[in-house]
């Protein structure tokens, strides 16, 4: 069935904004202000968000010769392994597909983020393992972070700002996305795609990340959220201005749209008018 729809976003979301090939971080716009570019949409299970993420991106990737995603860990492995093998329409011959972030550990490791979508996606035979962009995890982490910003230069030739044509984000219950932290100078790094990182609040501490200039120059972010756990931090982000934005708050796509993807038990604290989806 058609995704339907019966309410249109109204409020606003911070913003990064700057010139050049990176951009600077700057004051946060007014959320009295409104962002066209920004959906919230709220679905009644995490299992119809998951069907409507598939065929987003059957959507976003349909006729395209190269398809650049970018992924997260945690429950989005699950949830992806599920519903992708299902999704008429999917083809992902030419996806490449990196970590929005990972951890500094073997791939072995239920750490790893690559690992566990070596475990569970690869098997299927949607992608392999030659599709994806991954760490050296032998390397110290200042080496690593070189070394895949030398491996994403590959993939976005003649580029120093890659532009994914999606990344799929998370958020945790302290607001951070990706390996970018509350408070932490990550946060204001605006020449390195890829950034080290061997003091991350949550274990393990070693990781690399995706900077916020290049998310916010990705021509997609959806941020994925599910649970009642992570209402209070999503009312915060979504609809509290503060003179020092949560890293989620900060993602505003220069050029870009920037979806919410939710369910009833995350979005019930928001206060501000949404989009109701249904896909069954």
């Amino acid at each position: 069935m058609p995704i339907t729809c019966n309410r249109t976003l109204l409020c606003s979301s911070s913003s990064i904004t700057g010139s050049g090939k990176f951009y600077s971080a700057a004051v946060p716009t007014p959320r009295s202000v409104m962002s066209s570019s920004r959906q919230i949409r709220v679905f009644p299970s995490p299992a119809e968000l998951a069907l409507s993420l598939s065929q987003l991106l059957v959507h976003e990737s349909r006729g395209k010769n190269s398809f650049h995603l970018g992924l997260s860990g945690g429950s989005l492995v699950q949830l992806l392994s599920r519903e992708l093998p299902k999704t008429a329409g999917l083809n992902t011959e030419g996806w490449k597909v990196a970590m929005c972030d990972e951890r500094l550990v073997p791939f072995t490791d239920p750490e790893s983020t690559y690992g566990e979508y070596q475990r569970h996606l690869v098997p299927l035979g949607l992608l392999s393992e030659s599709q994806f962009i991954t760490i050296d995890p032998s390397l110290s982490v200042e080496d690593a972070a070189a070394d895949y910003t030398k491996k994403l230069e590959k993939i976005f030739p003649g580029t120093e700002l890659p532009a994914f044509d999606m990344l799929i984000l998370g958020v945790g219950p302290d607001g951070h996305t990706a390996s970018l932290f509350p408070g932490h100078p990550l946060l204001e790094v605006t020449d390195q795609v890829v950034a080290p990182i061997s003091d991350s609040p949550k274990p393990p501490p070693k990781r690399i990340t995706l900077t916020l200039p290049v998310i916010n120059a990705a021509k997609t972010v959806v941020f994925v959220t599910t649970g009642e756990s992570k209402a209070a931090v999503l009312k915060r982000i979504l609809q509290v201005e503060e003179s020092d934005p949560l890293p989620a708050a900060r993602v505003s796509p220069s050029n870009g749209k920037l979806l919410w993807f939710l369910d009833e038990s995350a979005a019930r604290d928001l206060t501000c008018p949404v989009e109701k989806h249904s896909v069954l």
